[in-house]
């Protein structure tokens, strides 16, 4: 049983309290948006600061302080032809100009983990507060539905990550496979719920950019989602192709779900 906690600036004491909750960092998501680098949902020190309203060099600070702890969430410096190809990924995510500086020799990228330890860090930032609050009164506030539901979500990030990842090693190299990930991700969404990301967006209430969306699914939706990715995953890996993998996945749901 957890020791019950009255001030949020024990987050910055103790290392084992922010172990007991630092898997919950999809709540950054429902204090900011956070404009996301890659699909694996990884941001910048300058991402960070601006979230947390304070400066680069105080973020940077604590990256330096609490090193040990930030590289097990998965903190990473990228250089020479990692950062390169880091770069090009970005830009064609974001199909705009140059989000990350041509010139810098070095990028220090942080996970949404990482983030959140950061945030239970920080001393100089109200929104880390925020977050810290946020943490506490969520715990004190869960009920069976919501840590069912919480559940439910993290099995479909495991699940999520191995579509993309199938996808990545078992299509062919083309100039145009990195549409294929929002491509099956808006299939799934197309029959299960007759609408694709961006219709699903504007219904729920989010922004363009929101990369949340499946924070605002219900436990049964996240749980159908999951399974027909799991399905979409296999298809990938045993070779079958789009047109194929579309008319299974109608055969299994379409009428089901009508």
């Amino acid at each position: 049983m957890k020791k019950v906690i009255n001030n949020e600036q024990v987050f910055t004491e103790s290392k084992s309290l922010r172990e007991d909750y630092i898997d919950k960092y999809d709540i950054l998501d429902k204090i900011k948006i956070i404009p996301y680098l890659t699909n694996d949902l990884v941001v910048s020190i300058e991402q960070v600061s601006k979230y947390f309203e304070v400066s680069k060099k105080s973020v940077e600070t604590v990256v330096e302080r609490h090193k040990g702890e930030l590289e097990e969430d998965g903190i990473m410096i990228l250089k020479g032809e990692e950062l390169k190809k880091f770069k090009q990924e970005v830009s064609l995510l974001h199909n705009e100009g140059d989000i990350i500086n041509k010139k810098v020799p070095s990028l220090t990228i942080l996970t949404k983990r990482a983030m959140l330890r950061i945030g239970m860090l920080l001393t100089t930032s109200d929104v880390a507060v925020k977050v810290r609050n946020y943490l506490l009164n969520l715990e004190e506030n869960s009920t069976q539905e919501q840590k069912l539901w919480a559940i439910q979500r993290e099995a479909g990030k495991i699940d999520r990550k191995r579509m993309t990842t199938a996808i990545s090693s078992y299509i062919p190299d083309s100039p145009h496979k990195h549409f294929a990930y929002p491509t099956y991700t808006n299939l799934v969404y197309k029959i299960l719920f007759g609408k694709d990301a961006k219709m699903i967006r504007v219904e729920r209430g989010l922004t363009k950019d929101s990369e949340a969306t499946r924070n605002k699914f219900t436990e049964k939706e996240l749980k159908i989602v999951d399974e027909c990715e799991t399905i979409v995953t296999a298809l990938v890996t045993l070779g079958f192709n789009y047109t194929y993998i579309k008319e299974q996945l109608e055969k299994r749901y379409i009428k089901r779900l009508n």
